[in-house]
């Protein structure tokens, strides 16, 4: 696993952030404290592992916005990907990772998963990450705490160190149980016990002491018991004597009052209501006759108004018959009125039917319209198929003519298209053949690329001679530097000559010292003097050297160019036009392609469609010939059309239609006049039966010829009653039958009254036998109350009753002193005790009675009371020793002790199991892989210390580790120094984690100022080790806040970068990148970075950087240089005068910091004999001397002070 490149959207003090092209091997970030470095670090850790709650506090949100999280480009074998990890949905989300392919497919974290090698965060952060925290703390620990901590890398590879473990185990099992006289667990358990033990019996022993006082209690309750019983006792007789002095007064009463009861009993006991029931009686018997008698009257009067209703019987039997003739009033109606309409619709179907006829022989050539009679439905039908294949034959006709029409017009449309297409290509004089479009296309997009390259290569150009403008302002020495090395020279030839000249000067036996000094000097400035002026030459060399070359590309863009526009046609217009107009052209010959080709094919079918169209013509005319014959046997004139002969067919069956259509309406005419006479036969029959014939209404003719008859003699009389029976008969059968229905109903109506009449008898004469049954009731009831009383009549009955009126009233006064007395005695005693005490021989010694009780009360009292002081003496003492609960807990003490016992035991014993099985796997693990991991170690750390050290290895018997140096002396890690410590730590570090890498877990190693403690030798080296060490295909983030780490890994080939400003802070500044001439190519093309805004104090690197993208060019042979760094900063681009001054402006407050590569395939590289180098090189003397330049120069440039190695406008 490999990380190409990250991108922070929001994290910490970071926003918008972008590094890319990181290297495979070693990428060292420098940047001074407080520059975030950390935060990147962190960022890393947060994508790989998510937002830990720890993180999330300190880094988000973040503080110039944006989303929380950001992108990892990783690398893992052939596989590419993009990690994003995006924490906005809550204070404990750890973010959401969206992982995405090269080919733009997303997914979950199972890639990054995959690509971590199931490494968790804790085996990241103990293996993986060294920090400086990590480093501070092994300088703190002392000598054997260090060489113990270094000894758990050894014995641990992931989260948690085997030696941990086992020295972990060690400590719980001697906590448990130790055999050196030390307290343990066990120990104090078994005394505990013990303890626990004896106090138990202590406890039992006060709990028969409480028995014994129980037992003494409990006697001491009965005697109580029994002594309480005699004191109740003594109560209640003591109240029995008092409640009898009281009652003496009203005893002596009630006894009185028996007296007086006894004379008057003897007799039957009547009921208190007596005289009241016996005078209800009589009161009801009265009642009861008045109301028989008046019932009877008005039965009476019911039987005379049936006798005078006189209803007809026979018409009241026939009532069902006249009501079922009634219903039938509509339908004798309906059956007229059909009658007269049939009759009506048959005289109009034959009219119809003979007009259709005449008709049909018109239309079909006939003059004789009977004969028409002579053909039939079969003989048409006989002609149906002939009809229906002369029809199917014009169907197929008229299909294939809408068939050829339909074909005709889409091939026209084909046909328009192409033509349209043509004529656009045309008008813009471009090729009509698709192959010359699409060459015509490739030129123009070639000559657009050619210009592209021709005006970037002339940028190109005019930077180079800026440059060279600079560098030969260079090549003169400035005054105050001459002025230097021409004093440091002459103040040399001064010193010599003096030596020389006057040996006996001041300076004494010093003087060959000064010489010395003096031609030291002169050499000095000669020599920087030509080296300074040496170096100016090369660099301006280099960029002549540069120059030409840029201006051999630039030829060779012209005659490219000109051989382009050679094969060109010669048009005018922008390239860009003519090439999107051929495009366009292009686009429409190739969507023409098919269109031609559906031309074709629509050609094709119209042809067929005319042969299917001829085809038809001639199916057609033989089915009409066929028609024609067929027509002439049938005796039809010949020229008849089959339309017309169709429709007649149609006709022909409509004229059968209306002649069965008037037949049908004569027989149901008639059918409906034989239902009508049948309804009036009945009529007249039913009205003879009841005798209700309706006599017919008399005309005036009539009315004459009765007056007439009235005068003629008796033999005139017969003939008159002729005609009055020949009148009955013709009378309107509705008015018979509305007769008969009106007279049912008023013989219903009497009918109906009658039995109202009767059930009202009935009813009254029911109601007034219950009057009598009353009556007779009630006085058999009085009898028996007098039967009952042994009374003769009702006098004696009266007398009876006001005896017992005055025994009820004596009993009344005796219950009431019958309840005063119980209401004294209560629930105390039966009224029995109290008859022996109020009897007369005993009732006058009560109050001696009384104060016996009295006496024996209090004795029993005050031996009631020694016995109750006596039980709460013992029940206090009893109580004492209840309170102490100790006997209920200590057993279950006890037994928790024990279980915890038995507990330490088991567990003692699981400790010992696994430490044993821990150190054997222990032995094997320092026996097989802690020498592979150690003789690893040995290897860095003989690096690390230039061969002063060169074995690490611990012996299988202790618990430590042992560094041989160069002599051959095994030394202990507690005598080491700091320094050395720290290489040993670095190297373990190093060999875990290429262990690691040899079981396929490569990540990436996070480095952050482990090389702190080391002197300026120690560094170097170290920085070697750590360039081989990812040499081997590991990954090194090198973080650091010292610029010489930074240079030593630099000057190695490393991926050097500086940690970008954030906001408010000074602008880092890339030094020059120089880079070697590259190998002669076929095809060269000069490639320039966006032109920067032009300031003389700031250097302009010269890069390569790829074409644009969009314009497809032949390939060119690249070079992938290590470091490219580009930072861009926003701000308004400031108005320029003339080329020698530039408008002062003001920083922006926003920066985008980008960090771009060129897209490189990780592939191998092989470090020697590369075709092309790039290389870094420090230009702090450049930088001064353009500053100074620029200064004397342009005087409207702002002012930079020096803050580290950048530069920083100067503000207000």
């Amino acid at each position: 696993m490999k990380i190409t490149d990250l991108e922070i959207d929001g994290f910490g003090v970071w926003n918008n952030l972008k590094l890319t092209g990181l290297s495979r091997r070693v990428t060292a970030f420098y940047g001074p404290n407080e520059a975030g470095k950390t935060t990147v670090m962190q960022f890393i850790r947060s994508v790989l592992y998510g937002m830990s709650t720890s993180r999330r506090k300190k880094y988000l949100p973040p503080i110039d916005g944006g989303q929380p999280g950001g992108t990892l480009g990783i690398v893992e074998g052939d596989l590419r990907f993009r990690a994003t990890r995006i924490a906005d949905r809550g204070p404990d989300d750890v973010g959401r990772v969206i992982c995405t392919t090269s080919d733009g497919a997303t997914s979950g974290d199972r890639l990054l998963r995959e690509s971590l090698g199931d490494v968790d965060e804790p085996t990241y952060t103990n293996i993986f990450a060294v920090g400086l925290d990590e480093i501070h703390e092994l300088g703190m620990l002392s000598g054997s705490k260090a060489a113990e901590w270094i000894y758990r890398l050894t014995s641990g590879l992931d989260r948690v160190s085997l030696f941990d473990v086992i020295q972990e185990l060690r400590a719980n099992r001697h906590s448990l149980l130790n055999d050196e006289g030390q307290s343990s667990r066990i120990v104090s358990l078994t005394t505990q016990r013990e303890r626990l033990r004896a106090e138990v019996d202590r406890l039992r022993e006060q709990n028969r002491l409480w028995s014994q006082l129980a037992v003494k209690i409990k006697e001491l309750d009965d005697q109580i018991i029994a002594v309480e019983t005699e004191v109740r006792k003594a109560e209640h007789h003591a109240r029995t004597v008092e409640i009898a002095v009281g009652l003496k007064p009203n005893w002596r009463k009630r006894e009185k009052l028996d007296e007086q009861l006894g004379h008057l009993s003897g007799r039957v006991k009547l009921p208190a209501d007596a005289i009241e029931r016996l005078n209800a009686i009589n009161a009801d018997i009265e009642k009861h006759q008045r109301q028989s008698d008046v019932l009877q009257g008005q039965r009476h009067q019911l039987r005379d108004e049936a006798e005078r209703l006189g209803i007809n019987e026979l018409l009241v039997r026939n009532a069902q018959r006249i009501d079922a003739l009634g219903e039938q009033r509509d339908w004798l109606q309906s059956l007229q009125r059909q009658q007269d309409e049939l009759e009506r619709e048959a005289k109009s179907y034959e009219a119809r039917f003979t007009a259709e006829q005449k008709r049909l022989a018109e239309a079909l050539g006939v003059k004789d319209a009977t004969r028409l009679n002579e053909l039939n439905e079969s003989d048409f039908e006989a002609l149906q198929p002939q009809i229906d294949a002369l029809r199917l034959a014009q169907k197929r006709l008229e299909q294939a003519q809408r068939d050829v029409d339909m074909l005709s017009e889409s091939e026209r449309s084909f046909r328009t298209q192409i033509e349209t297409a043509i004529v656009g290509g045309e008008s813009h004089g471009l090729p009509m053949d698709l192959q010359e479009a699409s060459n015509l296309v490739a030129r123009l997009r070639k000559r657009l690329a050619v210009e592209q390259r021709l005006d970037m290569a002339r940028q190109h150009e005019v930077e180079l001679e800026q440059q060279s403008h600079d560098l030969l302002d260079d090549q003169v020495m400035p005054l105050w530097l001459f002025g230097w090395l021409l004093a440091a020279f002459v103040a040399g030839a001064l010193m010599l000559g003096v030596w020389l000249l006057v040996p006996d000067s001041p300076f004494g036996k010093y003087g060959s010292l000064v010489a010395l000094v003096g031609i030291g000097g002169a050499a000095f400035a000669w020599v920087f003097k030509y080296f300074a002026d040496d170096a100016a030459a090369d660099k301006l060399d280099a960029c002549q050297r540069q120059m030409e070359v840029v201006g051999k590309q630039i030829a060779d863009a012209e005659r490219e160019k000109q051989q382009v526009d050679a094969e060109l046609p010669m048009t005018d217009g922008s390239v860009v036009l003519r090439m999107q107009a051929a495009e366009r052209h292009l686009a429409e010959l190739e969507n023409v392609l098919p269109v031609e080709a559906q031309r074709k094919q629509a050609g094709g079918e119209v042809a067929n469609a005319e042969t299917r169209l001829k085809q038809a013509q001639r199916e057609r005319e033989a089915a009409f010939a066929t028609w024609k014959a067929k027509i002439v046997a049938l005796g039809l004139p010949g020229e008849i059309d089959p339309q017309l002969l169709l429709s007649v067919t149609d006709r022909y069956g409509q004229l059968a239609d209306l002649e069965a259509r008037a037949r049908h309406r004569r027989e149901d005419a008639a059918a409906r006049q034989r239902e009508h006479e049948t309804l009036l036969r009945r009529i007249r029959d039913l009205a003879e039966e009841v005798g209700c014939v309706l006599k017919p209404k008399v005309s005036n003719d009539n009315k004459q010829k009765q007056e007439a008859n009235r005068e003629k003699s008796d033999a005139a009389a017969d003939r008159n009653s002729t005609d009055r029976n020949q009148q009955i008969e013709f009378a309107n059968p509705l008015d018979q039958l509305d007769h008969l229905l009106t007279e049912r109903r008023r013989q219903l109506g009497d009918v109906q009254r009658r039995e109202d009449l009767v059930v009202k008898a009935k009813e009254l004469k029911a109601e007034e036998g219950k009057h009598l049954q009353t009556i007779v009731g009630l006085k058999r009831r009085r009898g028996a109350m007098f039967q009952a009383g042994g009374c003769e009549d009702e006098q004696e009955y009266r007398m009876m009753a006001a005896d017992q009126h005055q025994h009820a009233l004596l009993t009344q006064q005796r219950d009431a002193v019958t309840r005063e007395i119980v209401a004294a005695i209560g629930r105390h005693e039966p009224e029995e005790v109290f008859n022996n005490l109020l009897a007369p021989d005993s009732i006058g010694t009560l109050d001696q009675m009384w104060e016996q009780a009295t006496a024996g009360l209090d004795l029993t009292g005050n031996k009631l009371k020694e016995l109750a002081e006596q039980r709460g003496s013992h029940t206090r003492e009893q109580t004492e020793l209840a309170k102490d609960r100790s006997l209920a807990e200590r057993p279950l003490d006890l037994s928790v002790v024990e279980k915890q016992l038995e507990e330490a035991k088991s567990d003692w014993r699981r400790h010992a199991t696994v430490n044993r099985v821990l150190e054997r796997i222990r032995a094997d693990y320092e026996a097989h892989r802690q020498p592979e991991t150690l003789a690893e170690a040995s290897r860095y750390m003989a690096k690390l210390t230039n061969g002063q050290y060169k074995r690490i290895w611990t012996p299988l018997s202790n618990d430590i580790l042992l560094v041989d140096n160069a002599a051959g002396e095994a030394l202990p890690v507690d005598v080491l120094s700091r320094g050395t410590r720290e290489q040993l730590f670095l190297s373990v570090r190093m060999a875990l984690v290429a262990n690691f890498a040899r079981r396929g877990v490569n990540v990436p190693m996070v480095l952050d100022d482990v090389l702190v403690n080391f002197d300026i030798e120690r560094t170097r080296r170290a920085a070697e080790v750590l360039s081989e060490f990812a040499a081997a295909g590991h990954q090194l983030l090198m973080f650091t806040c010292h610029e010489h780490m930074w240079e030593m890994f630099r000057k190695l080939d490393g991926d050097c970068r500086r940690i970008p400003v954030r906001r408010g802070q000074p602008e880092p500044v890339a030094p020059p990148v120089v880079i070697a001439e590259p190998e002669p190519v076929a095809i060269e093309e000069p490639i320039a970075p966006p032109k920067p805004k032009k300031s003389p104090k700031k250097p302009r690197p010269v890069v390569a950087v790829p074409a644009p993208a969009p314009i497809p060019v032949p390939a060119l042979d690249l070079y992938d240089y290590p470091f490219i760094e580009r930072i861009v900063e926003e701000r308004h681009a400031p108005a320029v005068a003339a080329p020698a001054a530039v408008a002062t402006e003001a920083p922006s407050e926003f920066h985008e910091y980008s960090f771009d590569l060129p897209a490189s395939d990780y592939r191998e590289e092989s470090h020697e004999g590369e075709g092309a180098l790039a290389y870094i090189v420090s230009a702090d003397d450049a930088l001064n001397r353009r500053a100074e330049s620029a200064s004397r120069r342009h005087h409207t440039i702002p002012n930079y002070r020096r803050r580290g190695d950048h530069l920083e406008p100067r503000r207000a």
